[in-house]
């Protein structure tokens, strides 16, 4: 089973400072662990919107090789 977990992220940006974004780290569940996958980091700074998606992405079992898509085609 594969699960999308949103992550909060303390991140700087000489532009704008300091900020808090959402990321999405993805797993392998298995009986024995689990064990990371990949890691989408500074997705957006909503994290309902983070959360969501990363829940779409568990309940449809999404490939991680297809997350950067998704994540694009997702943006506002």
């Amino acid at each position: 089973m594969l699960q999308y977990l949103p992550v909060k992220e303390n991140l700087f940006s000489l532009e704008f400072g300091p900020y808090i974004s959402f990321g999405i780290h993805v797993f392998r569940v298995t009986s024995s662990g689990r064990e990371e996958l990949d890691f989408l980091s500074d997705i957006s700074t909503d994290c309902a919107f983070v959360s969501a998606l990363a829940g779409r992405c568990t309940q449809a079992q999404l490939d991680p090789v297809h997350l950067i898509d998704v994540v694009i085609d997702s943006l506002p």
